[in-house]
């Protein structure tokens, strides 16, 4: 399984020297988390020799890895490497003799498929820090350290020996061939961190620093400043290196704890406020529910059915009864010639301008209505011929009163 790692952080200082013989890959400032693999050189033999033997050994390696996957950084392919490493020191020691003498130390840190494959010639360092404690830590191929541990010399006696600096393995040329020290960490967990740099680093920053350092609380940034600060001003030598650690995962899944069921709510959320998709075809059909019974449509029923007998009734019983004239209705029942009372009906026809007569039956008048009969004529006939039909005078159908009413109201006005 990959590994990913944070942001890496190099560096590369001249410190108390003439000029900076170490080189790094990447280039300070231009490391991704996308890099698989990172070099640390320091150059041996003054000058311009240390430089360029650097420089060249960076270069080289990169060229070739960068060909390579990161399922192929094996042991056999750093081999190789090496190999097209020390041909090209050959080639250039081939055109200038005088470069004769150059060499370097070299330190890998490759992240593999399922491995971290670190390899180091001379001096320069590796270390793997978990929690504060150191995992792994690279032997330096250096005089000091053969004679530490035959038991030689002591730990206190290595840190101040005059041949500190003397190293046993470095990159020449295949005229001095040389092995790198290989070895695949599988033991890597997340917020591991691998630490690679030159021994001028090493002169101020020992192990129990580095740890402290690593295993703070401090952001990855200021934990490399805490140890540049202890190289600052105190290192006589070229320091660089690079800071890397192995990204937490442990990070990512806690983010899914809460994330992912966040987004199931939203997504249920979302659900709910959509329309239900509609029943098919072959689903059983939804009976609407029942309506309560009720006795009210028989009131309704028997109600109408007793108004439309009696309606029919009043019809029926109006229908047969004898038609009264105008005469029974007005009159009481008396006998009086036919002839006299067919000129009141004749007066009654052009008042109302209805249609023809019809015949009364003979009545008689008592003699005691005679005379009212007589004189309810006379006043119906001057009636008639003073108010035309409809019984309004011309006076007030223009302005609403009569000439006395007008004349009255003039003599009321003031002014005149």
């Amino acid at each position: 399984m990959p590994y990913s790692i944070y942001p890496p952080l190099g560096f590369t200082f001249q410190g108390q020297r003439e000029n900076n013989e170490d080189s790094v890959y990447p280039e300070v400032g231009m490391a991704t988390p996308q890099n698989r693999f990172f070099i640390v050189c320091d150059g041996v033999g003054g000058a311009q020799k240390g430089e360029l033997a650097s420089h060249i050994a960076v270069s080289g390696f990169s060229d070739y890895l960068n060909a390579h996957t990161a399922s192929d950084f094996s042991e056999e392919v750093i081999g190789e490497a090496l190999g097209h490493v020390q041909q090209k020191f050959d080639e250039m020691l081939a055109v200038q003799h005088l470069l004769k003498g150059m060499a370097t130390t070299f330190t890998l840190v490759a992240f593999g498929e399922d491995a971290v494959h670190v390899g180091h010639i001379g001096d320069s360092r590796i270390y793997q820090i978990r929690n504060g404690t150191i995992i792994y830590k690279s032997e330096d191929h250096s005089k000091v350290n053969f004679l530490l541990k035959s038991g030689l010399i002591s730990a206190e006696q290595a840190q101040n020996h005059p041949e500190r600096n003397v190293i046993m393995r470095a990159i020449q040329g295949s005229h001095r061939d040389t092995k790198i020290e290989i070895h695949s960490l599988t033991d890597v967990l997340p917020g591991d961190y691998f630490f690679q740099c030159t021994d001028g680093v090493l002169e101020n920053v020992n192990d129990d620093a580095l740890s402290q350092i690593l295993g703070s609380e401090e952001t990855n940034p200021r934990k490399l400043q805490l140890i540049l600060n202890l190289c600052d001003g105190n290192t006589r030598d070229n320091y660089s290196g690079y800071l890397i650690q192995v990204a937490n995962n442990e990070l990512a899944d806690a983010a899914k704890e809460w994330i992912e069921p966040m987004q199931a709510m939203a997504q249920n959320a979302d659900n709910t406020m959509k329309f239900k998709p509609v029943a098919p075809d072959t689903a059983a059909p939804v009976s609407p529910p029942e309506t309560p019974k009720s006795n009210r449509g028989l009131w309704y029923l028997g109600a109408l059915v007793l108004i439309s007998i009696v309606s029919f009734s009043i019809f029926f019983l109006n229908k047969n009864k004898p038609k009264l004239t105008v005469s029974e209705a007005v009159l009481p029942v008396v006998t009086q010639e036919i002839d006299t009372l067919s000129s009141v009906d004749t007066s009654i026809a052009s008042e109302s301008q209805s249609a023809p007569l019809t015949a009364f039956p003979v009545v008689k008048v008592p003699p005691h209505l005679s005379a009212k009969i007589k004189a309810l004529k006379k006043a119906a006939a001057l009636d008639s011929a003073a108010v035309p039909f409809g019984g309004v005078t011309p006076n007030e159908t223009a302005f609403g009163k009569s000439k006395k009413d007008t004349a009255a109201s003039a003599k009321k006005t003031p002014g005149r």
